[in-house]
């Protein structure tokens, strides 16, 4: 009779010990892949999304210009009229940041040395190698 509650007690520990192990073996896996998740999210992190990682189609009209964003970049900073936003304590407003974001728009950032802002403009093109800036939005200190 004590033999038979001894073997019946290890079957018990046998089936409980495979419980336990099913149990750690996927508490590994599920461990294994949020490990993996946590290295990608390491790795989108450490990109630099400052940097253009695609190109922007110019279109036809740009087809004879060396380097289409720098031309626009360069076109803008030189209309500091477009800069909404009046200078402050002496100071004079310029384009310090433009990064051209698409075939369409640009993202400028200006300031005089006390007062900062944000504009996007939409651009365009013309045929004469110019490039016109329309104001699309702003954000102004208050």
């Amino acid at each position: 009779m004590t033999l038979f509650l001894v073997l019946s007690g290890c079957k018990n520990d046998d089936r409980e010990m495979e419980v336990k192990t099913s149990k750690i073996d996927s508490l590994t896996q599920e461990l294994n892949r949020q490990q993996e998740l946590k290295d990608s999210l390491v790795n989108l992190r450490e990109i630099d999304y400052s940097a253009n990682d695609y190109s922007i189609f110019f279109g036809k009209e740009f087809e004879d210009i060396d380097n289409p964003e720098e031309h626009i970049v360069n076109a803008l900073k030189n209309k500091e009229d477009l800069i909404p936003l009046k200078a402050v304590l002496g100071g004079s407003m310029e384009f310090r940041k433009v990064q051209v974001i698409s075939e369409d728009w640009v993202l400028a950032i200006y300031d005089d040395g006390h007062v900062q802002g944000k504009s996007i403009f939409e651009y365009e093109l013309q045929e004469d190698g110019e490039v016109e800036f329309n104001e699309i939005a702003s954000q102004l200190p208050e």
